[in-house]
């Protein structure tokens, strides 16, 4: 099967995370070697896709990864991970194209250096140098790597992949060397060395430096069996280099302390007769190494050196270089011979504009072994010396080097409480890593071993725990409090076979329990019948619970709140009775005590006073309770007539409120018509401006009518003149087949439209011959666009389009002014609506007062009642009618906000209209001068927001048109900080002018130049509008498409200007400025087009010139191809110096006075158009001032006539007092009032002595005239006092006793809060709301309440067993409380995964994770389950935890069903298993699809330690060593014993005893032996604490070392 190689540039951080793919490089290429460094040189543009990676300084650092694939899997091969080193670019290329230079991840080998000088030599041949004497490799670069990471250095990055064990493949070292390495000797060196002396191999795999044993066929595989490279099939170019440069037959040889040897070489070829040769072996002093070293050298010496380099084929290949073979791979390949196994040395990757290449660089055994012999030149004289033979010996299998004792041991003691409740102590112990043997070199330590035990005479050492190698910290507990303990730490190697030496002994005192407990809170005080009960309810002063070794409390009693005496005692939320007490006031306080006997301070005191067996308060009670609740009665009929006086003058505001919406409702009906009006004009307005553009084809044609003009998508070629016209019209149409950018596309000289809705009208077939997509002229030689000069003959249809728009826009500001007229209406009518609302507000208020009046009324006598009655009946009636007038009130309001909805669509479609109006004005005057339909528009607006830009410099003060005209709201940079600059300041809408005067930027408030600046920033809004509606005009109306092309040919005309003399250049390239004359013009187009092959910053980008859009909807319409030497994005032209924007305004195409009134379209002249007071009296018709065209307030006294306002015309309230002449007003004016009698009565009193006997009735007293002084004594009875007239303020206090008050007058609202105590309600029902099924209802038969909606969620009755509770529960709102949840959900740790159901949380108020027990009814991973889970908590994310579930789940395949049972506590719960665990784990599989086992067993990185039973397999499964769980009991019991001698038919017997005897049982021994010799063991006399061993020893042999294993198992006797 063939195959295609693929490769990729991925970025990332240095020593960090990925930062993203590299997609579009202009040229890279890598080289990856065999057992050395490569490098890799990218050229890239930092502006392109994927370049702001690039951006980042060399000091921050970037690592670049190649990645390979044959169309699957991308993956890193080894050595394909590089630093970038050095970056160079040239500072004026806009493209900023930087080249890059990276060397491969082993570079960092250069800077680690052997630069520890605490292990040099003191004196010798090799003083000051570093030995590592009889060490394997992967102990030698272990140890520089430690050391350097100790020091910060590199070794940080670069991590191991092997250990001093095992090398990379997990292979034990096969040799042993000793080495002298100089200091500031490169790890690199050291490397080379190693390699050159066949010891090892080595890759790096991304920042992981990786070793082999040297050949390993893990790493150097063979594959010359199945890759085969051929000439003919698989290589492309085939170089190859040969040369006899280093041949030499006579080799002198100086090496260090003297050495100097001289080796012959006969082999070699002697052409020009023998060659010699000089090699310095700095940093040997031993002859066997320099010869051993030699041998290879005169090999090499004595042949021709060569290299072969094959360029392969990447393509539909049988095998991929990275991919199916990599450097140190043999395979088949051509060389010297046509097929040689080989081994590959080095692949080269490239990639440049021509595709991907890739090549191998390949020599053969003999020069595989030069290769090595190279490396070791290079660790010699880089200070890496090798000594011994060229292989070393072989390594031991038994590594017996001894660890460092540890160090840094520190013990910290503390107590703590049992879950029993009971102190005990424990111990944290921390020390340092131990990292090297005795003899200074790497090491590689599994883990730590601790023990301790009392510091006492003969005390026995107890196992502490065994830690792993990143675990440095071990806590000990159940320590004995006060007591004082030793301990030591030893590390447990990973390969050898000596423990390391103990630690210092460390002495720590245990810390004892001197906390007290928690202060206990307030006790709980009663008294009755001569006695007080002391309760407590458990807690203490803060709310929570005590400790776990709380015992008990003390009470205490006081006379003053101190100096308490202890009374008695109560256990955990009891209490206790105290008596013997006088009937006074006492105080108790509680204290809180531990099983340690530490007491709390005293808690918060309480008092109360002893209390009599009697109390004649009860008896009282009630009397003092109404007493001290009684409420005044009042009652006011006036106000009650008062309230439907109001109800009906609200009738009569609403009856006016909804005239006037009436009114405001027809105008709105009137501005909607008008509105339609308007658009059915603008509709005309379109019909006038493809008659202009007709109209422009015209004039054009006339202009021209000695040319030619040809029509079609050839170029013409015969019988050509200077100006004829080429309209040149679309070839073809394409369209998708099927999917966008993945199917052919289709071709069509023709396409079709709806003239109506889609599928519901006809359609229109329009040829392409019909769609003019260029207009080009003939200058003699060639054909060009067409330009913006010789439009002078197309002002007349210019000016009558703006006509046609003015007399639209006229239209839209009668439109407007009639929205705004509905507006007022609307706002009258809310004005109106909201006066009734408050009304009506008034009126409910009163009617309120009235009813509550009505309702308290009382009297004692029958009269009253009735009357109150009544009372009660009128306040019922003026409710309804408040409720009648705020029901009105509501329906005004809903009309007013429904009219001042309507206003608003109203402004909304006249701003429409307007901005309608406002696009096709700028369609209209741009159609006969664009250089591209409704593209170049924009260009023209642009140039006319330039020119309004020259206005404003020009009237700011910067002449002759050179200014810069920056529009914006923040400051120019400082490069535009020049006298030649204008800034428009944009901030708030100001549009201020600003210019620069050397140090600041000045305002400049001439009002000629801030009405400029403001024209200019309009103009430059207009030309952004009339960008958008460009860009929407390109698919518009397709009906119009023959008149547009024809407009768009009048507008494209003579290629060159009016006078001849200026040229225009068209393209996205700047013309060179050689030749250039003043008024030269540039039409910039757009360069190409990008967009992204696949998905986005993820794939290449592809440069297209042209681009296509859809007609209609996309796939379902025709598509147009518009090249992109179409687009004109921008129109310049030459000052002499540079190129500016082009403007073309009518000042310079237009004569004076050609404009005339039959130039002017319908409603073309807007208000805008009219200069300040050009409108005189002779310019109005007759009644052509309406109302609506007069300002507020315009109309003023002297603009009314005699006798012209009438009553009518008057608002009412409107003649105040300051519109009253002086004596205007007479009598008969007068409507004579009550209250203006009672003004007149007080200016003319009458004394007693006027008044005739009986004169004086009734009716003559005014109100409130007859005070208290007034009247005698007595003379105020019962029948004298009106119905309601005792108000509050009436009643003498204590003077409403029980029987002045009627049965049924007290109600909810008379009593005040917490009046009933010890009372019993029968019948009664408390409830929040009288509406059903809402709020909270409490009756004689259960408490319910509702939610919002309606629905039920809480019953609680006396039976409780229906009884409902919903939603979530909680005990408290802060800190340790209980939460129960029917939504509970849950997280799984290290996994996306979650599960629903519901639960109990208990949280316990601090940061870190709360305990829970909840339900898993669903997972996002499994679906569907039913279990029960509990979950510990902690109290922070990193601290140890546990978890349990019990349930139905789903095995692997989501689809069988299981029952688990699993229980673990983890050592760092945020990591889950990964930091180590300890779990019991029960599963079922009824279906047998998958296992139904029982595991217990306990985990950290370094494997599991338990036991596992499948009944599957019918397998017991166990790991870890053999080990007593307790004394007396331990399963098994294991001996050894080594040294023993034996002679043949000797005979030795021994008694062993083990050191835990069985408590029950005994032990049957099991003994084996291994011997250098014949020998026969076994045992006798089992017993429970040890047995016999004998040994005899089997033939003639003399001396016979042997050694037993004893394994013992308990056993019932």
């Amino acid at each position: 099967m063939v195959k295609t190689l693929h490769a990729r540039l991925v970025a990332y951080l240095p020593n960090g995370g990925r930062l993203g793919n590299l997609p579009a490089p202009l040229s890279w290429d890598a080289s990856i070697v065999n057992n050395d460094l490569g490098a890799l040189k990218v050229v890239y543009s930092r502006r392109t896709v994927g370049g702001g990676i690039l951006k980042r300084g060399l000091e921050q650092g970037l690592e670049i990864g190649l990645e390979v694939s044959d169309g699957g899997t991308w993956s890193e091969p080894y050595n394909c991970r590089y630093l970038l080193i050095g970056r160079s670019r040239n500072a004026e290329d806009v493209s900023d194209t930087v080249t890059l230079t990276c060397q491969s991840m082993g570079w960092l080998a250069n800077k680690i250096l052997n630069n520890d000088t605490a292990h040099l030599i003191a004196d010798g041949d090799n003083k000051g140098k570093r030995a590592f004497l009889s060490k394997n490799p992967g102990t030698i670069i272990r140890t520089i790597l430690d050391e350097n990471k100790a020091r910060k250095g590199a070794g940080l990055v670069l991590a191991p992949g092997f250990d001093t064990g095992k090398d990379a493949a997990g292979a034990n070292w096969k040799s042993v060397y000793t080495l002298y390495y100089s200091l500031g000797t490169s790890l690199n060196s050291m490397l080379s060395s190693m390699v050159g002396g066949g010891a090892i191999d080595w890759r790096t795999e991304g920042r992981t430096l990786r070793i082999w044993n040297a050949d390993s066929t893990s790493l150097s595989r063979d594959l010359s069996g199945r890759v085969h490279i051929s000439m003919a099939h698989d290589i492309l170019e085939a170089p190859e280099e040969e040369s006899i440069e280093d041949l030499s037959s006579d080799i002198l040889v100086e090496g260090d302390n003297g050495l100097i040897f001289r080796e012959s070489n006969p082999a070699a070829p002697t052409p020009w007769g023998g060659w010699e040769s000089y090699v310095s072996q700095g940093g040997v002093s031993d002859e066997a190494t320099a010869k051993a070293f030699m041998q290879t050298t005169l090999a090499s010496a004595a042949r021709v050196r060569g290299q072969y380099t094959r360029s392969l084929l990447v393509t539909n290949a049988e095998s991929l270089p990275l991919v199916d073979y990599r450097p140190g791979d043999w395979i088949t390949a051509p060389t010297v011979q046509h097929g040689e196994k080989v081994r590959i040395q080095q692949v080269t990757v490239s990639l440049d504009s021509n595709g991907l290449k890739a090549s191998i660089t390949l020599n053969d055994k003999v020069y595989d072994s030069q290769v090595r012999a190279n490396k070791k030149i290079q660790g010699i004289t880089g200070g890496a010396t090798l000594a011994g033979s060229e292989g070393g010996r072989p390594a031991p299998e038994k590594d017996h080097r001894t660890p460092k004792a540890v160090t840094g041991l520190v013990v910290a003691t503390d107590a703590y409480i049992s879950s029993r409740g009971t102190a005990l102590g424990l111990a944290a112990l921390q020390w340092a890593a131990v990292s090297q043997a005795t003899d200074d070199t790497a090491i590689d330590i599994s883990g730590y071993r601790v023990e301790y035990r009392k510091s006492t005479a003969g005390a026995p050492w107890v196992s502490g725990g065994v830690t792993d190698a990143q675990r440095l910290t071990l806590g000990i507990g159940g320590l004995e409090c006060g007591q004082r303990y030793e301990f030591r730490v030893r590390a447990v190697p990973t390969y050898s076979d000596r423990l390391g030496d103990w630690s210092n002994v460390v002495v720590a005192l245990v810390a004892s329990d001197v906390t007290p407990p928690s202060i206990p809170s307030k006790p709980i005080l009663t008294s009755k019948l001569g006695v007080v009960d002391v309760q407590w309810d458990g807690r203490n002063n803060a709310g929570g619970g005590m400790e776990l070794d709380f015992d008990h409390v003390e009470v205490g009693i006081s006379d003053s709140n101190g100096n308490w005496k202890y009374r008695d005692s109560v256990a955990r939320d009891g209490h206790c009775i105290v008596t013997g007490l006088e009937y006074r006031a006492y105080w108790f306080a509680l204290r809180s005590v531990d099983h340690s006997g530490n007491k709390s301070d005293w808690g918060v005191g309480a008092s109360i006073t002893v209390a009599s067996a009697v109390s004649q308060d009860d008896l009282d009670r009630l009397d003092k309770d109404l007493a001290a609740n009684k409420e005044a009665l009042r009652d006011n009929t006036a106000k009650l007539t008062q309230a439907q006086k109001d109800i009906q003058a609200n009738k009569t505001g609403l009856d006016t409120a909804n005239q006037t919406l009436s009114q405001a409702k027809a105008d709105l009906s009137q501005a909607r018509k008008d509105i339609a009006q308007t658009r059915s004009d603008l509709t005309t307005a379109n019909g006038e401006i493809s008659k202009a553009k007709e109209s422009a084809a015209q004039a054009y044609a006339e202009a021209h009518s000695k040319n030619h003009t040809f029509r079609g998508p050839d170029e013409p070629k015969n019988n050509l003149i200077v100006g004829d016209l080429w309209l040149k019209t679309q070839k073809y149409w394409t369209r998708w087949s099927g999917e966008k950018n993945a199917s052919p596309s289709l071709l069509a000289d023709f396409y079709t439209y709806w003239t109506g809705a889609p599928n519901a009208s006809p359609s229109v077939l329009v040829p392409l011959s019909d769609r003019v997509i260029d207009t080009l002229v003939w200058d003699g030689s060639a054909w060009n666009h067409m330009g913006y000069a010789d439009v002078e003959n197309n002002a007349k249809q210019i000016e009558q389009a703006k006509s046609d728009i003015a007399d639209n826009a006229a239209k839209t500001t009668d439109a407007k002014k009639t929205a705004e007229n509905a507006a007022a209406a609307a706002k009258t009518a809310q004005g109106t609506a909201d006066s009734a609302k408050s009304a009506a507000g008034t009126a409910q208020s009163t009617a309120d007062a009235a009813n509550a009046a009505a309702k308290s009324a009382t009297t004692t006598a029958g009269q009253a009642k009735d009357a109150a009655n009544a009372a009660n009946v009128a306040a019922e009636s003026a409710k309804k009618t408040a409720g009648n007038a705020e029901t009105l009130a509501n329906t005004a309001n809903a009309s007013a906000n429904a009219a001042k909805t309507d206003a608003s669509t109203a402004k909304t479609d006249a701003a429409n209209a307007k901005a309608t109006a406002s696009n096709a004005s700028s369609v209209a005057t741009q159609a006969k001068a664009t250089a591209d339909s409704a593209a170049q528009s924009a260009t023209d607006a642009a140039n006319a927001a330039q020119k309004a830009n020259t206005a404003a410099a020009a009237a700011a003060g910067v002449a002759n048109g050179k200014a810069d005209v920056l529009i914006q709201s923040t400051a120019p940079a400082t490069s535009m900080r020049k006298p030649t600059t204008l800034w428009i300041d944009t901030t708030g809408g100001a549009n201020t002018p600003k210019r620069w005067n050397g140090s600041g930027w000045m305002a400049v408030t001439d009002k000629a130049a801030t009405d400029a600046a403001n024209a200019a920033v309009k103009a430059h809004a207009a030309a952004q509008t009339a960008q958008s509606t460009a860009d929407k005009a390109q698919t518009a109306a397709a009906n119009a498409a023959a008149q547009a092309n024809q407009a768009q040919a009048a507008a494209k005309k003579a290629q060159t200007t009016a006078d001849g003399k200026n040229l225009i250049y068209r393209g996205p390239d700047e013309p060179a400025h050689d030749g250039l004359k003043p008024g030269d013009m540039w039409w910039r187009t757009q360069k190409y087009w990008t967009r992204w092959q696949g998905e986005k910053n993820n794939s290449p980008s592809l440069m297209a010139d042209f681009y296509t859009y859809w007609q209609g909807a996309p796939n379902n319409s025709p598509s147009v191809l518009v090249p992109l030497s179409d687009r004109v994005v921008e129109v310049l032209t030459w000052d002499g110096t540079r190129f500016t924007p082009f403007d073309l305004v009518a000042n310079n195409i237009l004569a004076a006075g050609t404009v005339a009134a039959k130039h002017l379209a319908v409603d073309s002249v807007t208000a805008e158009k009219v200069k300040a007071n050009a409108i005189t009296v002779d310019k109005l018709a007759a009644n052509s001032v309406t109302t609506e065209k007069l300002v507020s307030d315009a109309v003023t006294a002297a603009k009314l006539a005699a006798n012209s306002v009438q009553a009518r015309n008057i608002v009412s309230l409107a003649i105040t007092t300051d519109k009253l002449a002086a004596n205007s007003v007479t009598t008969a004016k007068l409507r004579v009032t009550e209250d203006m009698t009672v003004a007149l009565l007080n200016a003319h009193k009458i004394n007693a002595g006027d008044i005739v006997a009986g004169a004086v009735t009734t009716d003559k007293i005014a109100a409130n005239s007859v005070n208290a002084d007034k009247i005698a004594v007595n003379a105020v009875n019962a029948d004298k006092i009106v119905s309601g007239a005792i108000t509050v303020d009436k009643l003498a206090a204590n003077s409403v006793t029980a029987v002045k008050i009627a049965a049924g007058t007290i109600t909810s609202d008379k009593v005040a809060a917490g009046q009933f105590r010890g009372y019993v309600f029968t019948g009664a029902i408390f409830q929040s709301s009288e509406a059903a099924n809402t709020g909270v209802k409490l009756n004689s038969t259960a408490l319910q309440m509702w939610d919002s909606n309606h629905n039920r969620t809480v019953y609680l009755d006396g039976e409780g067993k229906s009884n409902v509770l919903t939603g979530t529960f909680q005990t408290s709102l802060t800190g340790r409380r209980i939460i129960i949840s029917p939504t509970f959900s849950q997280t799984t740790v290290g996994s996306d995964d979650s599960t629903e159901g519901s639960g109990i949380k208990f949280a316990h108020g601090r940061d870190g994770c709360d305990a829970y027990i909840a339900s898993e009814s669903r997972t996002q991973s499994k679906g569907e389950v039913s279990a029960i889970v509990i979950n510990g908590g902690r109290l922070s994310d990193t601290d140890p935890g546990s978890f349990m579930s019990l349930g139905e789940y789903k095995a692997a395949d989501n689809a069988t069903k299981t029952g688990e049972a699993f229980l673990a506590a983890y050592r760092d719960y945020s990591k889950g298993s990964q930091a180590g665990y300890a779990q019991l784990y029960l599963g079922a599989d009824p279906s047998s699809k998958y296992h139904t086992f029982a595991e217990l067993s306990a985990t950290d990185p370094n494997g599991s330690v338990g036991v596992e039973a499948d009944i599957n397999s019918g397998y017991l499964y166990l790991g870890g060593f053999l080990g007593r769980l307790g004394a007396g009991r331990g399963t098994f019991q294991t001996a050894y014993f080594r040294g023993g001698i034996m002679n043949g038919e000797g005979w030795v017997t021994q008694t062993c005893t083990y050191g835990a005897p069985a408590k029950y049982g005994l032990y049957h021994a099991h003994v084996s032996s291994d011997a250098m010799g014949s020998v026969m063991v076994g045992s006798n006399n089992d017993s429970p604490s040890g047995c016999g061993l004998w040994a005899r020893g089997v033939g003639n042999g003399v001396n016979i070392a042997y050694g037993t294993q004893l394994l013992a198992i308990l056993a019932k006797q």
